[in-house]
């Protein structure tokens, strides 16, 4: 596979999102709770407590199969290998009437989704949920499992499936560039999103990845793409046309960017650029108003 930019995030920064949806007043009652009936039980149910958190490892094959889809229907054999990750909501609060009978639950609950690409852009997919069943009765487990989890699975589906990534587009100046998604992979904890502006700069992935929370790693060639077009883009740019003044003295000045050249890269960083500014310059000043003669000039800074 290869790249020309590779952005990468770890859970816990994925997860802000999540947690200032949950946290605002509007979108908590959106998304994070309800309320569902049927002949015999009626109740609500609301995520409490600790926002619910983006954690990217695969579910674990027991609870995977436990779990429930939109349907209330459990998933068959082992969860999918690839790019499938977990929502934990550590407190789902269930309150339920049955036949006059009434429960109280507050079970641990994971939502299983799938990262995937599709025409350029990535997409989240909601696959099933599970809750922790250790508290519950075998009725209880029934309910919970056929009738609450598909209404939470509706409503929170969306907080999933709405973390999307398009194409992106880098603008730098008047300039766009932009970067379309070519893989996804979810490993070592970390969302990695790869990208291609120019197949003809892409080069192979590395090896590793920088132990931040959140980065950007830029190949060597596109940044050097980048620069000389927006070296290029800047030839002949105005770079001041004015006058500055007081009572003693008065000053006219035009500089035009009139090249850059001898770009270069980073050798540790390729977002940092230097080159060689060729700047041609005009200037007129007058001092008690008698005029001062200023030389035409151009020169690399």
């Amino acid at each position: 596979m290869d790249f020309d930019v590779v952005l990468g995030i770890d859970s816990a920064s994925f997860s802000a999102g999540v947690d200032k949806l949950n946290k605002d007043p509007k979108t908590h009652a959106a998304f994070f709770k309800g309320d569902y009936r049927n002949d015999t039980v009626s109740g609500t149910w609301e995520v409490e407590g600790k926002s619910p958190a983006f954690e990217f490892r695969p579910p674990d094959p027991a609870r995977w199969r436990q779990s429930v889809n939109a349907k209330g229907e459990h998933p068959t054999g082992d969860p999918p290998t690839g790019n499938v990750f977990v929502l934990a909501i550590p407190k789902l609060r269930l309150v339920f009437t049955i036949d006059g009978a009434q429960a109280d639950l507050a079970p641990g609950v994971e939502f299983y989704g799938q990262a995937a690409l599709a025409d350029g852009t990535l997409s989240i997919t909601p696959l099933s949920i599970w809750a922790d069943p250790s508290t519950m009765s075998t009725a209880e487990k029934a309910i919970v499992n056929g009738l609450i989890l598909p209404k939470v699975y509706d409503k929170l589906g969306p907080v999933l499936s709405g973390h999307k990534v398009p194409p992106q587009t880098i603008t730098i100046g008047d300039l766009g560039f932009t970067l379309t998604v070519v893989e996804v992979l979810i490993a070592g904890g970390r969302l990695v999103i790869v990208t291609t502006g120019d197949t003809s700069t892409a080069v192979p992935l590395p090896g590793e990845w920088p132990a931040k929370p959140v980065f950007a790693v830029v190949n060597r060639a596109y940044a050097q793409r980048l620069a000389t077009e927006v070296a290029r883009a800047n030839r002949n740019k105005t770079l001041y046309d004015g006058t500055e003044k007081n009572d003693r003295a008065k000053l006219t000045v035009h500089a035009v960017l009139a090249s850059v050249d001898d770009i270069a890269i980073d050798k540790d960083d390729a977002t940092v650029w230097s080159g060689a500014l060729d700047v041609a310059f005009d200037a007129v000043a007058s001092y008690l108003g008698i005029p001062c003669a200023f030389k035409k000039s151009s020169d690399s800074l």
